[in-house]
């Protein structure tokens, strides 16, 4: 997860709500490493979902927004560490976006 495209997508997501659409286009990631990355990312829980809305005929539009305010990496005397502090409240993170 340590690429370009995941670093672009955590940077574009932190604080503000973004489709893979979104994200593909204001990226400049394929919409198909978008999907896939995104993926990826949601199952480690370095991204989340934070809204899901209806768009045409019953296909939904997922809204995801980085999940982390701190990740550090290590490498010391022949092995990694990873720190992870996550965002401390993600609603209230969304709830703010909403009024700005």
């Amino acid at each position: 997860m340590a690429d370009d495209y995941a670093g672009k997508i955590m940077s574009a997501t932190y604080g503000k709500a973004m489709s893979i659409q979104e994200l593909s286009r204001n990226c400049e990631i394929p919409i198909a490493v978008a999907y896939r990355r995104v993926g990826k990312m949601e199952k480690i829980g370095l991204v989340k979902c934070v809204r899901e809305e209806e768009a045409y005929r019953g296909k939904k539009v997922r809204y995801y927004m980085c999940a982390v305010d701190t990740l550090q990496l290590s490498f010391e005397r022949g092995r990694f560490t990873v720190q992870v502090q996550p965002v401390t409240n993600l609603t209230y993170s969304l709830k703010e976006q909403a009024t700005s």
